[in-house]
């Protein structure tokens, strides 16, 4: 919906700068041009206009003669004379950023936005506060997607000022939500902070499929509305049944039930039925009415699950190495987004447990935990090279209703660098690490693998075979990268058909290297796995479906996989 609202909107902006720009120069003191040409500018009669200002720049050649005359060829749609002349102005008059800024409407008219946007950063060189070259430059960077570009090149200016927020281009705000997470003060320049901080905060709601802001000017001078545009999820019956049958390949159902009673609240569900790794979760995501928002989620957890860790364990365990384990769990965790350069979100975790095996250093008993959990991100990059330290982890202690004292924690840093804009070409890099103290359950050691939600990829190591947990490196701490080339192959538009705005479809190749190492000595470590391959991916803008092959060079194995992850 707002792909389509945010080009027509550009298109308005761009004409609007372009035909403000385009208007003959008035007069003034020193203005040397012949009064016959004046008049006939004033009237719109540039065909007359032309010889006159031809003459008058041969015999008196100044930076008005050559504006004006530059400015009369445009209007006849004449592009070559037009640039010929404002070139050729420019450079005998270096200093005049308007022969610079009209040399780049003449470049539009041809269509050479290139052209246009090199001519609009020299005048604006010449000139930083030049208010028509600014506007004219952020109308060509809208209309390419580059938000940032545009709004840091207009904020030099000290423009736009914002008049009035607007949501789907209404007067008023259509959820609660919207006018929370908006970050835009009317009075106030627009900048990008405030832009994409309320993006981050709409998407983070989870009611919405997709988010995005257009700019419309508005009726005072040098005023700017900025327009949220969401597209809400809804709950018709094709999307509920959609949500239960997608997950058929991963032997998972999903029932979700979006934006309660208008109240913000979703509810989340999901059930595994594979008979060696039952799964059921039960999730409610309330955004609260704090400044900002605050994200609470309430989550409940249930596993039965059988392992067996023939492959992982340093020496043959016999029948202890196979057993049962299940639990069940309840977690309430907050988020909050203040600027969309960080977050930060903590909670608390409770788990009931049961397991019956031999390996009592991996605590398979009715032992219980209770855990403090924190995480935060921050982004120190956010232009064609991107990049954010994300950091969590849970301190467990038998004083918070638990019967277990350990603690972990994980740090990554999230590279992405934009290769070639066209093709949507990126290459992307991730480094993980992670660190644990006290004895651990079975369950809270670090695995690196594969599983249709995987928290540390390993991309030839599925973390189960045949149904049984265990299959892939486990440790008490580990190191891992993840290196993959990008390049986009199509973007479908469905138009929010099943809550999906869009699938932007890549095709990547990866590299994945990770160790892992135990201090308890129970499984084996220090064995550098090295996987490689290629596979597509199914992007909307807060998650990616990977379908890949991928074949781990150590051992010579050859993996068939689809996981889901979520994008940064």
């Amino acid at each position: 919906m707002f792909r389509i609202a945010h080009w027509m909107a550009v298109i308005f902006v761009l004409i609007l700068a372009v035909t403000a720009s385009g208007q003959s120069v008035p007069s003034s003191p020193a203005d040397s041009i012949d009064p016959r040409a004046r008049t006939a500018m004033d009237r719109g009669d540039y065909l007359a206009a032309i010889p006159i200002l031809s003459d008058a720049l041969a015999q008196r050649p100044n930076a008005e003669a050559y504006l004006n005359l530059g400015v009369a060829f445009r209007h006849m749609r004449d592009w070559q004379k037009a640039e010929d002349t404002l070139t050729e102005g420019s450079e005998r008059y270096p200093e005049d950023p308007r022969l610079s800024t009209e040399l780049a409407n003449a470049y539009l008219g041809a269509g050479d936005v290139d052209g246009a946007r090199n001519a609009l950063h020299r005048a604006l060189r010449i000139d930083p506060t030049n208010l028509a070259a600014a506007d004219l430059i952020s109308a060509i960077e809208l209309s390419e997607g580059e938000v940032q570009t545009a709004l840091r090149i207009w904020n030099r200016s000290g423009n736009p000022i914002v008049e009035r927020v607007l949501h789907n281009s209404n007067l008023e705000f259509g959820h609660w939500t919207v006018r929370q997470a908006n970050a835009f003060r009317p009075g106030k320049m627009m900048t990008y902070r405030q832009w994409r901080t309320t993006q981050l905060r709409l998407l983070e709601t989870g009611i919405f499929s997709n988010v995005g802001v257009d700019v419309e000017p508005a009726p005072a001078s040098n005023r700017y509305n900025p327009i949220i545009l969401t597209s809400a999820k809804s709950n018709d019956l094709g999307n509920l049944v959609f949500g239960i049958a997608k997950g058929a390949f991963i032997e998972t159902t999903y029932l979700d039930y979006w934006d309660i009673a208008h109240s913000g609240v979703t509810l989340n569900s999901s059930y595994r039925w594979d008979y060696n790794r039952k799964r059921g979760e039960v999730q409610l995501h309330a955004p609260v009415p704090f400044p900002g928002i605050l994200f609470l989620n309430a989550t409940g957890l249930w596993r039965s699950e059988r392992w067996d860790l023939t492959r992982v364990l340093q020496t043959d365990a016999g029948t202890a190495d196979r057993f049962d384990f299940k639990s069940t769990g309840a977690r309430l965790e907050f988020k909050y987004i203040p600027h969309y350069r960080f977050d930060f979100g903590g909670g608390f975790e409770y788990t009931n447990r049961a397991a019956n095996g031999g390996l009592t250093r991996l605590l398979m008993d009715g032992s219980n935990s209770g855990k403090i959990l924190f995480q935060g991100s921050i982004r120190l990059a956010d232009g064609r090279y991107r990049n954010r330290l994300h950091v969590e982890g849970f301190v467990a202690r038998r004083n918070i209703m638990g019967d277990l004292n350990y603690s972990a924690a994980t740090a990554e840093m999230n590279h992405q660098l934009l290769i070639q804009k066209d093709s949507n070409t990126v290459f992307v890099w991730k480094l993980k690490g992670g660190t644990s103290r006290g004895q651990l359950p079975v369950e809270e050691y670090f695995v690196l693998g594969l599983d249709s939600h995987s928290g540390n990829l390993l991309r030839a190591h599925p973390v189960a075979e045949h149904g049984h947990y265990g299959n892939a490196p486990m440790g008490t701490s580990f190191a891992l990268s993840n290196m993959s080339v990008e390049r986009r192959v199509a973007i479908l538009p469905l138009f929010n058909t099943l809550n999906l705005p869009f699938l932007d479809v890549k095709g990547q190749f990866f590299l994945d290297t990770g160790k892992t190492f135990d201090r308890e000595h129970l499984f084996k470590e220090g064995k550098l796995h090295v996987d490689t391959g290629a596979g597509l991916k199914f992007e909307t803008p807060t998650h990616s479906l990977n379908l890949i092959y991928g074949r781990a060079l150590r051992e010579g194995r050859n993996v068939l996989f689809a996981y889901i992850e979520k994008r940064w």
